[in-house]
C-alpha cells in the first residue's frame, strides 16, 4: 500500500512540475510565431514568381527554404509546453499550415491561386492573433511591439503577394480596393510604433521605421499605379519588396534586442 501511495506521489510531482513549465510563453515563442506570419506572405508571394518564372532572388529557392522555417518555427514553439490554451491556437496554425504547405510546394498553378491566397489570409490573421496572445502571455508589453513591427513586414509581404498575383494576370476585381486597405493598415500599425512610448520602443528603432517608410512608399506608388494602367513589373517590384522586407527584419532584431 506504502509503494502505491509512494508512486502516486511521484506522479502528481512529475504532473505539478509540468504543470510550472507550461504557464506562460517566452521572447522566443513570439519571435517565431511573428515570423510565420510574415514568412506565409512572403511564400505566397514566391509561389507567384515562380508561376511567371521569374527568377530574381531565386524564389523557387526560397519557397523550399522559407517553407522549412515556418515548420521548424511550429515544432519550437510546441516543444515549450505551453499552456493548454495557447498550445491549442498554436497547433490550430500547424493545422492550417499544413494544407497550404502541400499546395504551395506543388508546381504553381495560376488557376488555383485566389483559392491558395484565400486559405493564407484566414492562417495570417489567426496567426496574428495568437503572435499577440503569446505576446502578452510572456508579461512583457514590449513584446506587443515586436509583434507590430512583424506585421509591418507582413503587410509589405501581403502587399507583394496581392501585386504579383495580378501580374500573373490572376482576375481579381478588387485589386485596387485591397491595395488601399494593405497601405492603410501598414500606415496604422507605423504611426502606432512611432507614437510608443521610447522605453517600448526606442528611438533608433523609430529613425529606422521611418527610414525604411521611403522604401515603402515606392512600393506603394508601384502598386498603385499598376492598378490603373495594367502595367506590371514583377521583376522591379520584388526588388523593392525584399528591399523593405530585410529592412524590416534589421528593425525586429533591434527591437528583440532592446526587448530583451
Amino acid at each position: 500500500m506504502k509503494s502505491v501511495i509512494r508512486t502516486a506521489t511521484i506522479i502528481l510531482f512529475f504532473i505539478a512540475c509540468f504543470e510550472v513549465k507550461a504557464i506562460a510563453a517566452k521572447a522566443i515563442d513570439v519571435k517565431e510565431m511573428a515570423d510565420i506570419c510574415m514568412y506565409s506572405e512572403r511564400l505566397l508571394k514566391d509561389y507567384a514568381l515562380v508561376g511567371m518564372n521569374v527568377t530574381y532572388g531565386d524564389p523557387a529557392k526560397d519557397l523550399i527554404k522559407n517553407a522549412k522555417i515556418v515548420n521548424q518555427y511550429l515544432a519550437d514553439i510546441e516543444s515549450h509546453h505551453l499552456d493548454a490554451a495557447l498550445d491549442k491556437e498554436v497547433k490550430e496554425i500547424h493545422r492550417l499550415w499544413s494544407k497550404i504547405e502541400i499546395k504551395l510546394l506543388k508546381t504553381p498553378d495560376k488557376s488555383s491561386m485566389l483559392a491558395l491566397r484565400h486559405d493564407v489570409e484566414i492562417m495570417v490573421k489567426k496567426c496574428e492573433i495568437v503572435a499577440e496572445h503569446l505576446a502578452k502571455s510572456t508579461g512583457n508589453a514590449a513584446e506587443h511591439d515586436v509583434v507590430l513591427i512583424a506585421e509591418l513586414g507582413m503587410e509589405s509581404q501581403r502587399l507583394g503577394a496581392l501585386y504579383m498575383l495580378k501580374a500573373w494576370g490572376v482576375d481579381d476585381d478588387k485589386y485596387e480596393e485591397e491595395v488601399a486597405e494593405i497601405i492603410k493598415e501598414f500606415k496604422d500599425i507605423e504611426n502606432e510604433l512611432l507614437n510608443a512610448n521610447e522605453k517600448l520602443v526606442s528611438a533608433e528603432v523609430k529613425k529606422q521605421i521611418k527610414s525604411m517608410d521611403n522604401h515603402f512608399r515606392v512600393l506603394s506608388v508601384l502598386a498603385q499605379t499598376a492598378g490603373k494602367t495594367g502595367r506590371f513589373a514583377p521583376t522591379r517590384f520584388e526588388r523593392s519588396t525584399s528591399k523593405v522586407f530585410n529592412e524590416i527584419r534589421e528593425i525586429l532584431e533591434l527591437e528583440r534586442h532592446n526587448v530583451e
